[in-house]
C-alpha cells in the first residue's frame, strides 16, 4: 500500500508523492491518467493509501553506469491491462518495466536500467489506459 504524501498538479498532468507503507520509501510518480482517459486517477486524496503499480520509465543499459539501478526480477511475464511487463525489486521495492524494453538475452535474475521518471500504471482496480 502507498499513502499519497503530496499531489502537485500541472496544467494537464501531474506528480504524486508516494510513501511505501511497508518499505518506508517515498517515490515521485508521473500520472497522465487524466489525459487518455475518463477512468483514471483523479480520486486519489492526500492522506489516503492505494494499492499501486508503479513503471519505471527509462532504458535497458548494458553494464552498470552512475544513473543505472540493478533491477532483481521478481517474476518475467506479468501482464498489466493488455501490456507484458517484467516485476523487478530495487532494494526492498517493487517495480514494472516494459518487457519490450530489455533486450531478449538479458541475465534473467537481473539488469541495469537507467530510469528518468516513475510513471503510475495501476491504482486499486483501475488500469492506466496506455496499457489498454
Amino acid at each position: 500500500m502507498y499513502k499519497v504524501i503530496e499531489i502537485h498538479d500541472a496544467v494537464a498532468t501531474r506528480t504524486i508523492e508516494l510513501l511505501n507503507e511497508k518499505t518506508g520509501t517515498k517515490d515521485i510518480c508521473f500520472d497522465d491518467s487524466g489525459l487518455v482517459s475518463y477512468d483514471n486517477f483523479e480520486f486519489m486524496e492526500k492522506g489516503k493509501s492505494y494499492n499501486c503499480k508503479i513503471k519505471l520509465f527509462g532504458q535497458c543499459v548494458e553494464e552498470k553506469t552512475l544513473d543505472s539501478v540493478e533491477c532483481y526480477v521478481i517474476n518475467e511475464k506479468v501482464c498489466i491491462g493488455e501490456k507484458e511487463l517484467v516485476e523487478v525489486r530495487i532494494n526492498k521495492d517493487t517495480y514494472y518495466v516494459y518487457r519490450s524494453k530489455i533486450p531478449s538475452a538479458f541475465d534473467k535474475n537481473s539488469f541495469f536500467f537507467e530510469f528518468t521518471r516513475k510513471d503510475l500504471i495501476q491504482v486499486n482496480d483501475i488500469v492506466h489506459d496506455d496499457l489498454l
